[in-house]
Parts: structure tokens; C-alpha cells; sequence
């Protein structure tokens, strides 16, 4: 804990405007959009029903000339069974709150901004003491995984606002494309100033931050060309596993697995501080490791994903030639 307390004894202007100043900033920024809506006037009348908000989905998605097939094999699989309803109802409950789609849009930049600077925080305690000092910071991974969680799911809640309330725009749906690449860079990017990404393997320290940024790279690349293909008249999407659900999901594990291990090693720490070695070889494993397995399984989901849209865009886009 008298690490955490230096931290704040041993600050500077740049030191304090980050630590202190920037999560203030977001916090009442927050504060702001919540105050806001309770005084909005909350639309009256039914909203659609959550296969009406389905069908309306996959007409958006180029699936209106096969709607009634495409909603049948939705229902069954995940997007049906799990993320649609989540989005769904979590916009009937923000609309409930007041909040609109661009507020979402909002709320979710600015949770990626407080996240990006919840990692780098945490990262001053990644090589300290493992027994005695990294697990106070660590532990803070596992409230952070169900906050990145959260973020995923909510990227849908400003186009379910939309849908349900029939608002759809263009300016919305820029403006959330937009948000979805800073809030992209935001949840990477937060390791590079960090030393997570450097392991040592048999005396030699090998540093693996240029595969962030290869991941970014491969994200902005995938997220392009599934832009350009709609933009040159292929409308109909076919998800990969790359999708940005599937990286907050990494997101989340990772995290997750950081924390449950710091707070176990801090947890033993208060009940019997002699007893920590028994997490010697899973704790040191788990710190030397996560980060980079996690970044290494991101690089072949986005190979893999970049690799089959492309080769989707490219049959489906010489159709379109060869049929003009």
C-alpha cells in the first residue's frame, strides 16, 4: 500500500493531470449525460418487440430479400440468442433513463478513456513485489474486465435506441463508426506505455508491443474494408470472428484471468502472508504471460478474419462486376 501512497507523494504537473485531473474529468463528464436525461421527456407509446427489432436488424444488413430464412438462423445462433437481447432490452431500459444514441455513443468513449487510463494505472504495480505489492494493483483488472464487458455490450445500445424510437441517421451512424475506431485504438494502445508486453525468456528480454500494434493495424483494416464493401454497393455483411463483440470478449478474459490471480495472491496475503508461494509458479505465469497470450490469439483471430472478408468482398464485388 506505501507504494500507491509514493505514487501520489511523488507527482508532478503531468503526473497529476493524469492521475487525478483526467479520471475526475470523464467522472463528471458522466455525471453530466446521466443529469441530463432524467430531465428529458421519455417517449410515450409501444415499442417494437424484440423480433420486430431483429427483422429490422438484418433488413439494415442487406437481409431483406431472405429476411424470414435469416431470422430463423439467427434465432438459433449466438447474435440472436444472447447479444440482440442484450442490446434490445438494454436500450428499452436507456431510453427509460433518457439517454439518447449519441449519448451512448458518448458514454462509451468515455468508459474506453477511463479503461485506457485504468490499464496504465495499474501498470506501475505489474513489476513490483509479486507476493506483497503487485496484487493491491492487479486485482483492480477484475472490476476493470466487467467494465470493458459492459462497453461491448453497450456499443449496440445506441443503434437499439435508435431503432426502437425510429431515429435512425446517417449523422448517428457516422458518428458511432467514428467513436467505435478512437474507443479501438483507446483499448489497445493503453498497453504500449506499459510493461506488459515485455517478457524475459532465459536471461534475454524480448519486448512484443509491436504486436499491438499490428493488432490495431489489422482491426483498422478489417473494419475498412467492411466499409468499402458496403460503400461499392455490397450490402449484405457476413460476420467473422473478428467482430468488435468477439475482441471485447478478449478483453474481458484477459483481464479477468489478471485479476482473479492478483486477488487470490492478495487474498492469501492477508489471511497468511506465508502461504503466498504456493501461487509461485501460476501467479509468475499468469503475470509473465497474459498480455502477450492474449494479444497472440487477437493476431490469428484478425489474420484469419481480414484473410475470409477478403476473400468474401472480392467473389461477391466480381459478381456485381461481371453482372453490370
Amino acid at each position: 500500500m506505501s507504494d500507491i501512497v509514493n505514487i501520489f507523494e511523488n507527482m508532478n504537473l503531468a503526473d497529476f493531470l493524469f492521475i487525478i485531473v483526467f479520471p475526475s474529468v470523464l467522472l463528471l463528464l458522466l455525471l453530466i449525460i446521466f443529469i441530463s436525461g432524467l430531465f428529458k421527456e421519455k417517449p410515450k407509446g409501444e415499442l417494437m418487440t424484440l423480433d420486430e427489432f431483429m427483422m429490422d436488424w438484418l433488413k439494415d444488413h442487406g437481409q431483406a430479400h431472405k429476411l424470414e430464412e435469416q431470422f430463423a438462423r439467427m434465432k438459433k445462433d449466438p447474435a440472436g440468442k444472447i447479444y440482440m437481447p442484450l442490446t434490445y432490452h438494454g436500450g428499452r431500459i436507456a431510453i427509460k433513463f433518457g439517454l439518447t444514441p449519441n449519448k451512448v455513443s458518448y458514454i462509451n468513449l468515455i468508459l474506453s478513456f477511463f479503461i485506457f487510463w485504468a490499464v496504465i494505472m495499474i501498470s506501475k504495480g505489474h513489476t513490483l513485489n509479486l507476493f506483497t505489492k503487485q496484487p493491491y494493483f492487479g486485482s483492480w483488472f477484475i472490476p476493470l474486465a466487467f467494465l470493458a464487458l459492459f462497453t461491448g455490450i453497450i456499443d449496440g445500445i445506441d443503434g437499439a435506441i435508435a431503432r426502437l424510437l425510429g431515429t435512425k441517421s446517417r449523422s448517428g451512424a457516422w458518428l458511432d463508426n467514428v467513436i467505435d475506431r478512437v474507443s479501438d485504438i483507446l483499448l489497445f494502445v493503453c498497453l504500449v506505455p506499459t510493461s506488459f508486453m515485455v517478457v524475459f525468456i532465459l536471461g534475454f528480454k524480448f519486448d512484443f508491443t509491436w504486436m499491438v500494434w499490428t493488432n490495431i493495424f489489422l482491426i483498422f483494416l478489417y473494419e475498412y474494408m467492411r466499409a468499402r464493401h458496403e460503400g461499392l454497393g455490397l450490402h449484405e455483411a457476413k460476420p467473422n470472428i473478428g467482430e468488435r463483440i468477439t475482441r471485447f470478449f478478449l478483453i474481458f478474459t484477459f483481464f479477468l484471468i489478471y485479476g482473479i490471480s492478483s486477488f487470490f495472491v492478495l487474498l492469501t496475503t492477508w489471511i497468511n502472508p506465508s502461504a503466498t508461494k504456493i501461487w509461485t509458479d501460476s501467479h509468475i505465469g499468469t503475470i509473465t504471460w497474459n498480455m502477450l497470450i492474449y494479444q497472440t490469439i487477437l493476431l490469428l483471430i484478425m489474420v484469419f478474419s481480414c484473410i475470409k472478408l477478403a476473400s468474401y468482398s472480392l467473389k461477391n464485388l466480381k459478381k456485381l462486376d461481371n453482372a453490370e
